[in-house]
């Protein structure tokens, strides 16, 4: 008995919950919502924005302890009038405009990583999608394939009463058992299907597995014309990423042009001497860089900068046009999708329903043998199952083309 309880036990773990549904808004919100790598990318831009406000403040000053004018003779037991303890303290202060700038494009670093989490949640966002509909496609078609198994079932049955009573050949009984076979064998090919597609889903959502999914595919909207679409690219995500990288290199192009501007530095001093009746000392000291080699060191930094802001602009072209390439195959596939399930609901599903009418009006007047019978029962579940498989690509390409609806400020 604790033997059954426990295989029972492991069957709930493993079997999607009945009445409970992961429509594809909810897998989709679950993803967004436990997903660690958005959360990774929160944390670093929020530490860009603090690494931007500490670069923006003077260095921490120095405070200098020391002595000064010991004799070499018997030193350090030896002291003179010049011998001096002094404590200084030291500030340097960046030249130019650097920390302002340096503010700036931590700044700009972090508006970039803000960026690339819009584009990664779109992204997101899609690839729930794809691998939702893979499970959705899976369950659908296995279930179509079990009510093919079960209809044979029922003809094993009915054959073996026939035969048995010598109203039915018994090759019928054979037909019907290599059928109930093949179906086996389908139905477990699709089960495996279906048991892979959860497991990438718990990728996204971990507890996909304890869910059904809906009866009825998510209803999209036509997308609008491509022409408009392509227009929007300049404003998708996943490019205004780069456009805010080039923000950034523009900044370190700034920050090496001040580079030639040297910094500066006061250090004030006071100086205990040694010896009666003698005056201490204070100390006020101002030290400059001096960039004696520019055209060697900072010109050469400034050609390296400028080299990385335009390869920010050769990579936000050639970003545009990738993205401008899926988006005309993603709507070209779903536009061929679409004519496709048209063509065959208005003839291949048609056709493949009529013959079986036909074969099963023969079988009752003993026209026809029931292995054809059998076939075009498993030929009508193949033609369903391939309808299931268009309105499926038709959602997957919806749900791509959805990647490139989203424009910066919006959320669909």
């Amino acid at each position: 008995m604790r033997i059954a309880l426990l295989l029972l036990a492991a069957l709930a773990a493993v079997t999607p919950a009945l009445g409970q549904v992961l429509t594809l808004e909810a897998a989709r919100s679950r993803a967004l919502g436990s997903q660690p790598s958005l959360h990774a990318m929160d944390l670093t831009a929020r530490a860009a924005e603090d690494t931007a406000l500490a670069n923006g403040v003077l260095p921490d000053p120095h405070l200098k302890l020391g002595a000064y004018n010991f004799p070499t003779r018997n030193f350090p037991r030896a002291r003179e009038d010049m011998t001096q303890w002094g404590v200084s303290y030291e500030q340097t202060i960046p030249g130019g405009d650097k920390l302002r700038l340096r503010t700036q494009r931590g700044m700009a670093e972090a508006s970039q990583a803000r960026a690339e989490i819009e584009g990664e949640r779109q992204r997101i966002e899609r690839d729930v999608a794809l691998v939702w509909l893979d499970v959705f496609q899976a369950d659908k078609a296995e279930r179509l394939v079990a009510s093919l198994f079960e209809e044979y079932q029922r003809a094993i049955e009915a054959a073996s009463i026939g035969v048995a009573s010598g109203r039915t050949p018994q090759a019928d009984l054979f037909a019907a058992r290599q059928m109930a076979g093949q179906a086996t064998d389908r139905r477990l090919d699709l089960s495996a299907q279906a048991q892979r597609a959860r497991a990438m889903l718990r990728r996204w959502v971990p507890d996909a597995g304890a869910f059904e999914v809906p009866a009825d595919l998510p209803n999209w909207p036509d997308p609008g014309p491509l022409a408009g679409l392509a227009d929007q690219l300049d404003h998708h995500p996943q490019h205004g990423a780069l456009l805010l990288a080039q923000s950034v290199a523009e900044n370190d192009v700034a920050l090496a042009r001040e580079a030639s501007k040297p910094d500066r530095s006061i250090e004030f001093g006071y100086f205990a001497r040694e010896g009666l009746n003698r005056s201490d000392m204070i100390g006020v000291q101002i030290s400059f860089e001096l960039p004696m080699w520019q055209d060697q060191k900072q010109d050469r930094l400034l050609a390296a900068k400028l080299k990385l802001a335009e390869k920010v602009k050769d990579q936000r072209a050639d970003h545009l046009r990738m993205l401008r390439s899926e988006l005309e195959a993603a709507y070209s596939d779903w536009r061929m999708a679409m004519e496709r399930l048209g063509n065959f609901d208005r003839a291949s599903l048609p056709a493949a329903e009529a013959r079986l009418q036909t074969l099963l009006a023969a079988q009752s007047g003993g026209r026809t043998e029931i292995a054809t019978v059998f076939d075009a029962r498993r030929q009508l579940i193949e033609a369903r199952i391939q309808q299931l498989s268009l309105r499926v690509a038709i959602a997957k390409t919806r749900a791509s083309l959805a990647y490139f609806e989203h424009t910066q400020g919006e959320q669909k």
